[in-house]
């Protein structure tokens, strides 16, 4: 049976237990010292699945086509990459001054088969689009909040290409989306 190995890219102290985590920082945890916009100390197609958790909104958006392209090389054929990031709206994208690129609805589409998007950062490499969802919910720390942002959760779960409309504050909210490498 083969072995099925995933690669977390940014996980610094809170690796995914079992992963290979390749990070900027050489701190306790990481496995692999590496910038994601440079050359990538891996072998071609070493691995199942790719794991980015709140890391790819620190890499500017003229890097982000290398960064995928190294992923694509990187995964086995039918190995996928599953990220999440703040979307641009939000709160928290906002406030973080390390932030450097925006992710929005469609932003996971470039790097797809969806030809009218790929073309626009001229990708010749290929994913495809297997899930994404978005998660809106409140920031306030107040009990009463808790209700509402419980709807907020549902609405956006059930209405995720009107996400981008919702522009209030202490609204805040994560995209989350799985790529597929085409074989």
């Amino acid at each position: 049976m083969k072995e099925n190995r995933t690669l977390e890219l940014g996980g610094g102290r809170d690796p995914v237990p079992r992963a290979v985590n390749m990070d900027i920082a050489g701190v306790s945890g990481v496995d692999v010292v590496a910038d994601l916009t440079e050359e990538w100390p891996i072998k071609p197609e070493s691995f199942d699945r790719i794991e980015a958790y709140h890391v790819l909104e620190h890499i500017a958006h003229d890097d982000l086509p290398e960064v995928f392209r190294r992923a694509y090389e990187s995964l086995r054929p039918d190995g996928t990459i599953h990220a999440e990031v703040p979307l641009a709206h939000s709160r928290s994208a906002k406030n973080d001054p390390t932030h450097r690129s925006q992710w929005y609805w469609r932003t996971p589409m470039y790097y797809t088969d969806d030809d009218q998007l790929s073309y626009e950062i001229g990708s010749d490499f290929e994913f495809t689009l297997v899930d994404r969802n978005v998660r809106l919910f409140l920031t306030s720390g107040k009990w009463y909040v808790r209700p509402p942002s419980w709807l907020l959760k549902q609405w956006s779960v059930r209405n995720p290409s009107l996400i981008e409309l919702v522009k209030l504050p202490y609204v805040t909210g994560v995209l989350e989306f799985t790529l597929q490498k085409l074989e």
